[in-house]
């Protein structure tokens, strides 16, 4: 059987040839200042919630908690 030489054999990877420039130019699009911020916001109060459940439930485990 003849191939093109384009062929992968085995394991072997393709790796697509990238345009670095194109790359730069969808991240300072798609990444701003604003969504950054916004993304940032949004990990610090998921996080502060997180610990806040994860503190009522070490309380609830622990303590008595009286007039329930």
């Amino acid at each position: 059987m003849r191939t093109d030489g384009q062929t992968l054999r085995g394991n072997e990877m393709a790796i697509p040839h990238v345009d670095l420039e194109s790359v730069k130019e969808w991240a300072k699009a798609t990444f701003t200042k604003e969504r950054i911020t916004e993304a940032a916001l949004c990990a610090a109060t998921v996080g502060v919630t997180g610990m806040v459940v994860f503190s009522l439930h070490r309380a609830m485990e622990n303590y008595v908690i009286m007039g329930f």
